[in-house]
């Protein structure tokens, strides 16, 4: 049997669903044996020469216990579906919480179609294994016991027989359980592959369509989908092979007992009535067998896919809750930011992110990072919300590494304004309510005002209950980006982040978005995110970055006047205009 120790112990989180099933289980098998026995006893008074009227009562008594045997199937079949209804749910609660824990660090090294094949497809292939498969185990066990224990009484060579026949048949089909693993794992990961390739296609249709790359798409496509239907082929081949052996040898089973025992009735050590108790019994013996081959290819499909399962579930977060963590309001802490000798490099990344990175934003400053792409400004972000922590240094809020606060709290500190606003699929005020869930009407039109974005806003066909569609695709960028300003003034965090906020918008959504931008900056300490340096001449200060490090930090006048990086990224955007 393949009864996999961590599967299983999916099923025990409702044990008495699954005790449920395994006691329905075997009180069919007990309905089988009794219409097998009436069915014994009427052929022996027909053939002992009593007429049919006689045996009426025996054959009403099969018929009752077949209407029962209809009404504990359905119930049994409910009882499943509601079990694996259980199971799921707390699985895919389970696994959601964990990605969320996981955080975009996992994401980055993970394709979006094949975590979503393992929370939907994955889990939903559990659903054969653990609501029947594992049940039918229990009852293949210990219903046969009985049964073969009667047989041996009536004959103990056709009990040895049939005895040797379940182990055989019991025991068969897991030696190619090995087999079977290693194609099954290949058959999932062609149909993750597959269905991450999908949802990659889908998303860049428009991308792919403007080269005139749909046809080759189409042809990657192609290609994997037959890889999957080979694997699929191989490892349906291997499943009905194990089928094949088990029908095999109950069949076999079978008809050597039944020929012995007709050996027997000749003798005269076996009676009539004898023969036909074996003859039905034997037939009910093997039949929990036949049940759990049924269920062997259902029950190996959540074997493969839980593969995908317990790693998502067993992957590491980059980043954990503090074991004595910092107990302050929000408040109560000074939005002051500290780098001190900062070093990261990601997983896969050849050279590090950020190299002894060092500097500062007290209460009320604005700060703004400059420098050519890939030296590590967006990495700064990422630290700063803990997506993930540094390998050398620290950072430090009022003082305290940011590793001393709660998540919660760090991130209730932080509003980021990012080049690529993300809306998610609902309505305007869905999305505004975001980090604030509580924000009253009179709350959200103030803060879509501040941000420019009452205007449209109220002028759309619903106002503020219009759906924005998937990724706010309903709305311009100009529209999205005023959105998530009014998002970042409505959580109204004391420390703002603003990664390149204006420079995936057109001149004359500009304007608005920077008189918001002004008024979201506004006693706030500010972090600056500046690719187009016209947008940060006036910052406080301005820390240039090259390859992860501090090289240059000042006022816009005063690096100009130095001729060094700073000035140099000047002279190069004015030259490009």
């Amino acid at each position: 049997m393949m009864l996999q120790r961590r599967l299983v112990a999916l099923a025990r989180e409702v044990p008495w669903h699954v005790a449920g099933l395994i006691a329905l289980g075997l009180l069919v098998s007990g309905l089988f044996v009794g219409q097998g026995l009436l069915l014994a006893e009427a052929l022996r008074q027909i053939l002992g020469g009593r007429d049919w009227w006689a045996i009426t009562p025996l054959l009403a008594a099969v018929v009752g216990l077949i209407a029962v045997q209809g009404g504990v199937l359905w119930l049994r079949e409910l009882l499943a579906k509601s079990t694996s209804a259980t199971i799921k749910q707390r699985l895919r609660r389970r696994m959601y919480a964990h990605l969320l824990a996981l955080g975009p660090g996992y994401l980055e090294r993970t394709r979006t179609g094949a975590v979503q094949s393992t929370l939907v497809d994955g889990v939903e292939a559990l659903e054969g294994y653990l609501s029947y498969y594992v049940p039918q185990c229990a009852v293949t066990l210990l219903a046969p016991l009985p049964i073969i224990a009667y047989i041996f009484y009536l004959d103990p060579l056709i009990g040895g027989l049939i005895l040797a026949a379940a182990l055989l048949t019991l025991f068969g089909p897991p030696l190619t359980a090995r087999l079977l693993g290693t194609h099954g794992r290949r058959h999932w990961r062609a149909y993750a592959a597959l269905n991450a390739q999908f949802v990659d296609s889908m998303q860049g249709m428009t991308t792919a369509k403007s080269f005139n790359a749909s046809v080759r798409r189409g042809r990657e496509l192609q290609a994997q989908a037959y890889d999957l239907y080979r694997a699929t082929m191989v490892q349906l081949s291997l499943s009905m092979v194990s089928h094949g052996v088990v029908g095999l040898v109950t069949g076999l089973g079978t008809a050597v007992a039944i020929g012995i025992g007709a050996l027997r009735l000749a003798e005269g050590s076996l009676s009539v009535i004898g023969l036909l108790t074996i003859l039905f019994l034997a037939r009910e013996c093997f039949r929990p067998f036949f049940e759990l081959s049924r269920y062997w290819h259902q029950g190996y499909m959540g074997v493969s896919t839980s593969t995908g399962i317990f790693a998502l579930l067993d992957a590491q977060p980059e980043v954990t809750e503090p074991a004595a963590p910092v107990t302050l309001e929000r408040r109560a802490i000074r939005p002051a930011l500290r780098f001190e000798d900062v070093t990261f490099a990601y997983a896969d990344g050849e050279r590090p992110a950020l190299r002894g990175l060092s500097f500062a934003l007290e209460p009320g400053e604005t700060v703004a990072l400059v420098g050519r792409s890939g030296a590590g400004k967006t990495t700064v972000v990422s630290l700063l919300l803990r997506f993930f922590d540094p390998a050398g240094g620290r950072i430090t809020l009022d003082g305290r590494d940011l590793r001393e606060y709660p998540l919660a709290t760090l991130r209730s500190m932080l509003a980021v304004v990012s080049q690529e606003t993300y809306l998610f699929h609902g309505t305007i005020a869905e999305n505004l309510r975001l980090g604030k869930p509580d924000a009253s009407d009179a709350e959200l039109v103030a803060a879509a005002e501040a941000a420019n974005a009452h205007a449209f806003s109220a002028a759309l066909h619903h106002g503020y209950d219009t759906l924005v569609g998937e990724r706010g695709l309903k709305l311009s960028g100009g529209e999205r980006q005023r959105l998530a300003i009014a998002r970042a003034l409505l959580t109204d965090a004391p420390i703002l982040i603003l990664d390149e906020a204006t420079s995936s918008v057109d001149a004359a959504n500009e304007a608005a978005i920077q008189e918001a931008l002004e008024r979201l900056t506004r006693d706030r300490t500010t972090l600056v995110i500046a690719h187009r340096l016209s947008t940060v001449v006036h910052a406080d200060r301005i820390v240039v970055l090259d390859e992860g490090r501090a090289v240059e930090s000042g006022q816009h006048s005063e690096l100009v006047a130095q001729q060094g990086a700073y000035a140099g990224l000047v002279a190069l955007q004015q030259g490009a205009h």
